[in-house]
């Protein structure tokens, strides 16, 4: 008797295939780099998932005087093209927070007090990765 592969097996290897074309590029081992020296608001930028298709999920990790005594309530990834890539408010005293970044290109993150109007710091951050598909 030979193995066929189960009706199951099939339909979800052909979804997962859908998944990967209709979404684009799959990127494994996705990667964040910025650099951080002498930042009063970045401490660091580290990859929550092993793989990611338009948009890498990050962690962000805050200073402690980021939002206290910078300010900052807003942070805002631009992506090459100019446009906003994707946004969030940060309260006060918050170290940490998930966003997203383009894959497999360069973003500008930027650090805002939004209260007053003004850009506390920007940093490039770029990812990268082993592109599959």
């Amino acid at each position: 008797m030979t193995d066929t592969p189960s009706r199951h097996r099939v339909v979800a290897t052909i979804a997962l295939l859908g998944l990967v074309v209709g979404s684009g590029c799959l990127t494994l081992s996705p990667t964040v780099t910025i650099e951080t020296t002498e930042s009063t608001v970045f401490e660091q930028l580290s990859v929550t998932e092993p793989w990611a298709s338009k948009s890498v999920e990050t962690t962000v990790t805050l200073t402690p005087a980021a939002t206290t005594t910078n300010g900052v309530t807003q942070l805002v990834v631009i992506a090459e093209s100019g446009s906003t890539f994707d946004s969030t408010t940060i309260d006060s005293g918050q170290t940490s927070v998930t966003m997203y970044l383009p894959t497999n290109q360069n973003a500008t993150i930027v650090a805002v007090n939004a209260v007053n109007g003004t850009v506390v710091e920007r940093r490039t951050v770029a990812t990268d990765g082993n592109k599959f598909f």
